[in-house]
């Protein structure tokens, strides 16, 4: 698994387990060999695994109570936050009106949810695809924010600062970006960091901490070291004008 994410409303982490194709959740003071709260896994959930490119990554909705698993090439599951056992989502984000089967583009998707905005965005093939947040079935997304002065580019994660509607992603040449849920088109984005001129990382995800009005990265160094030659690391930017 590549992806989790904590539910910091109802204190609870959200896993993948692709080979086993299965969600998992735990308690947020979960530590050791402990079972999880619930499991969603069967026939019925269409969650697939490997070599399918399904199930790798996860995000939660922890206002409308929702989890969303990207099952890419192809769609984004949704499931109750408190299902259990052998269900089926409640919603399949799934069709080619949406976006996700461009051909040749066959990278994982990743997603983020604004519940102030009520939107959906999905990260995917070089576009920031925006969708009402209970789209279903064959959508088209909202707005796309895609293009060469975008710079748009794929992200394992990467965040949503919902009270002002900021989309916190990824930009070609290894920097990271910020635009609006609002934007549309080939638009530049609002502010962005240098992360690998800077530094010599690329970053592989985003979390964002509102209360020290910082970004932090998880950063990998496989395709080019960096120069301190430290192949993985996690670096903090202060960003105070995203908050």
């Amino acid at each position: 698994m590549h992806g989790f994410a904590f539910d910091n409303v109802h204190d609870e982490i959200v896993v993948t387990s692709p080979l086993a194709q299965a969600v998992l959740t735990f308690k947020g003071d979960a530590q050791g060999e402990v079972p999880p709260a619930r499991v969603i896994q069967g026939p019925h959930t269409q969650l697939a695994g490997p070599p399918d490119l399904g199930n790798d990554r996860v995000s939660i909705d922890p206002v409308n109570n929702e989890i969303y698993v990207p099952s890419l090439p192809s769609s984004i599951l949704v499931f109750d936050r408190m299902a259990n056992g052998d269900v089926a989502p409640k919603r399949v984000l799934h069709g080619p009106n949406t976006g996700f089967d461009q051909p040749g583009i066959r990278g994982m998707a990743s997603v983020a949810i604004d519940p102030v905005h009520n939107v959906l965005v999905v990260n995917h093939g070089g576009s920031l695809l925006i969708f009402d947040r209970t789209a279903s079935g064959n959508a088209k997304p909202l707005r796309t924010i895609t293009g060469p002065k975008s710079g748009v580019t794929n992200i394992s994660s990467f965040q949503i600062y919902s009270p002002k509607g900021w989309i916190v992603s990824a930009i070609q040449g290894g920097s990271i970006g910020v635009w609006s849920v609002n934007d549309d088109g080939d638009v530049p984005p609002r502010w962005k960091i240098p992360v690998n001129q800077l530094t010599g990382y690329t970053a592989s995800g985003i979390a964002l901490d509102p209360v020290h009005k910082e970004m932090l990265l998880s950063c990998a160094g496989q395709r080019t070291r960096p120069r301190d030659g430290i192949a993985n690391a996690v670096l903090t930017f202060s960003w105070p004008e995203i908050f």
